[in-house]
């Protein structure tokens, strides 16, 4: 039922999907799917948090192990770059269509206000970490201009996930978004030179 309603979510939007939906794609009652989730609402949070643990759970191991390859001072720019976005971009390519539904539903939310609570109940105590061992690696940066970087990081992050056809519509073909991992060693320098530029902010 989780995955009849992420695929469901992902493609029609929350207001897009019933319960009914939900209950006809996983093959079951709607009753059953009421008995199990009680409400939609309820239902929508679980598809969310269940892949979101496990999101948590690989960007704590890849903070903790950038902790153990850098024991004194703060951490590389790029070891946090990559230990946050590389699971969610490996996921995406590599975990087969569930990863795949809900990466796009993930990146519909993290552009829609109206979700801003459920992204953040699910994610922010894992980004709240990142953002600290981020404010030490730039200690000449404000803690606002390292809130905002660590925000287009995610917005860049998430616009690769969705992959929504402007790099192939820009270039006439020439060139695609589609290979993840291409795009993501592209991705990575990007976004350090991003945040190492921000020391020059205001001066």
């Amino acid at each position: 039922m989780l995955d009849a309603a992420e695929e469901l979510f992902a493609n029609n939007g929350f207001h897009g999907t019933s319960m009914r939906d939900v209950a006809e794609a996983s093959d079951a009652r709607i009753a059953l799917v009421t008995y199990h989730f009680g409400t939609k609402d309820l239902l929508f949070d679980k598809v969310v948090e269940r892949r979101a643990s496990v999101m948590a759970h690989r960007r704590i191991q890849a903070l903790d192990a950038a902790r153990l390859r850098t024991p004194e001072g703060p951490l590389p720019i790029k070891d946090l770059v990559e230990g946050y976005v590389w699971p969610f971009v490996e996921r995406s390519a590599d975990g087969g269509q569930g990863w795949k539904s809900y990466s796009r539903l993930v990146a519909r939310l993290a552009n829609s206000p109206d979700w801003a609570k459920i992204i953040s109940k699910h994610y922010d105590a894992v980004a709240r970490q990142y953002v600290v061992e981020f404010r030490k690696a730039l200690p000449d940066v404000s803690e606002e201009d390292v809130h905002h970087g660590f925000s287009f990081m995610v917005g860049a992050m998430v616009a690769l996930i969705a992959e929504p056809g402007r790099v192939e519509a820009l270039s006439t073909g020439r060139f695609a978004a589609s290979d993840l991992r291409h795009v993501y060693d592209r991705l990575v320098p990007f976004l350090v030179a991003g945040f190492h530029s921000l020391v020059d902010v205001g001066k």
